[in-house]
């Protein structure tokens, strides 16, 4: 009687266990950027049809990163738009508005580096599936912003959720996202999308 009641408890267990496990491969999301936007227009109609799911509004903060790497003017207006208001104060970069101190630190701090243009014309696309620093940063076409969550991602219906975006050669990094009143979701908190990743090309150590 009591074999059968721990094979019963360990089959409850196996059942409860697998179902986690699905649950969790079945928020894994991959998100498709046809291109990259090339004006703040463009990106905001981009931004208003991915945007209404987090790891939409996830791949538009990426797409703005990828255009600070093209043209600095754009990717700083594009990240205006695509970052939540908290995160934004008054200024000239778009609209009267412009990224507050704390996320200017992070860019200021890259171009205290000397990477300024360089790094942004590849760490950017590091969240891309596909590239690497073996092939340049070059993923094909069109992009894909892969994500998923974890059980600590937190709640749509709360307007705050944690999605963890794939980059080459790292564990997947986190940026927060805020939905707004138009029910468009903007990135938060994401200190770690300014991390480094390999120059294209460097030998890194794989053990």
């Amino acid at each position: 009687m009591k074999t059968g009641h721990t094979l019963k408890v360990t089959l409850l267990l196996f059942i409860f266990a697998f179902g986690t496990y699905q649950t969790s491969i079945a928020q894994n999301k991959v998100i498709t950027l046809s291109k990259v936007p090339a004006s703040p227009e463009e990106f905001i109609q981009m931004r208003n049809n991915l945007a209404r799911t987090p790891e939409g509004g996830a791949a538009m903060f990426i797409a703005a990163l990828i255009n600070l790497g093209k043209n600095e003017k754009l990717g700083m207006q594009c990240l205006t738009i695509g970052i939540d208001q908290s995160q934004v104060m008054k200024g000239n970069v778009y609209r009267g508005y412009k990224p507050r101190s704390n996320v200017m630190y992070h860019i200021n701090r890259l171009k205290r580096g000397g990477v300024r243009g360089n790094f942004w014309g590849y760490a950017a696309k590091a969240y891309l599936k596909g590239a690497t620093h073996k092939n340049g940063y070059t993923p094909s076409k069109p992009y894909q912003v892969v994500t998923s969550r974890n059980k600590y991602s937190g709640s749509e219906a709360k307007g705050r959720v944690k999605v963890f975006v794939d980059v080459a050669g790292f564990r997947a990094r986190p940026v927060t996202l805020k939905r707004n009143d138009k029910g468009i979701w903007k990135a938060y908190e994401f200190s770690s999308m300014f991390l480094d990743v390999p120059k294209p090309g460097k030998k890194t150590d794989d053990l």
